[in-house]
């Protein structure tokens, strides 16, 4: 195996999953809109709030870029509201969009494999496109007892970067100070994850069949990892 100083995670799909749970997705729903427009239709103003999305999401995957939550909510979701109480609430409301698609949990077996790998001497880190900046992220991280564990994490929402281009991983490297060569990265989608890493040079890219099955197209040159897993254990095997 080439030599690998740095381990890049991805995070929806690898190391966090998302799990629908209609009774957790209303939860959400209802307070978004309460938040928002109390007094308007919650069904008409939860899809109005997802065609507009579905908008934005079709510019950033287009221009592999991603805006903060504040222009997120006050260019693209929310245009028509005051932009001090977009400024005041924009990260709370990124937190509730997000709920609304399901509830995450940390992948099997995910804890304790970043804590054994940092244990190992490995330098980790994480690449993720995610809206919402880093205010769930650091929520997560606190929860499962990992703040230390990562010494850089590069978040698309923040970066104004956006995978599948190589731009974020070239980011992460050099956050990181270690050569992409040196470096390894795990994801579980074939369009975003790999390409860009290929392109950026990471030495050892890895596929991680996720239960949320985002892996499920032609494996080409373009997208080939050099290692596929279904379980995080399997890991500590190959960086051994």
């Amino acid at each position: 195996m080439r030599q690998v100083d740095g381990i890049f995670f991805d995070l929806g799909g690898t190391l966090l999953w998302e799990i629908k749970d209609a009774s957790f997705q209303d939860a959400a729903k209802k307070e978004l809109h309460a938040l928002v427009r109390p007094n308007s239709d919650p069904e008409t103003f939860y899809n109005q709030i997802t065609t507009r999305f579905a908008i934005y999401k079709s510019w950033a995957v287009n221009t592999r870029r991603e805006v903060r939550d504040e222009i997120l909510w006050g260019l693209f979701l929310l245009p028509e509201c005051d932009p001090a109480w977009i400024k005041a609430n924009c990260h709370q409301l990124s937190y509730l969009f997000r709920r609304t698609k399901g509830r995450r949990e940390t992948a099997a077996h995910g804890v304790e494999v970043v804590q054994e790998l940092k244990k190992r001497g490995y330098r980790l880190g994480i690449i993720s496109n995610l809206i919402g900046e880093d205010y769930e992220v650091k929520q997560w991280l606190r929860k499962e007892n990992l703040e230390d564990a990562f010494e850089t994490i590069v978040i698309s929402s923040v970066c104004g970067l956006r995978k599948p281009g190589d731009a974020i991983y070239r980011l992460a490297c050099d956050d990181m100070g270690i050569e992409p060569k040196r470096c390894a990265s795990i994801g579980d989608n074939l369009d975003n994850d790999i390409p860009g890493a290929l392109i950026a040079g990471i030495g050892i890219n890895i596929l991680y069949h996720s239960p949320e099955g985002k892996h499920l197209i032609p494996i080409t040159d373009a997208n080939r990892p050099d290692y596929e897993i279904r379980d995080f254990r399997e890991l500590t095997q190959i960086f051994a």
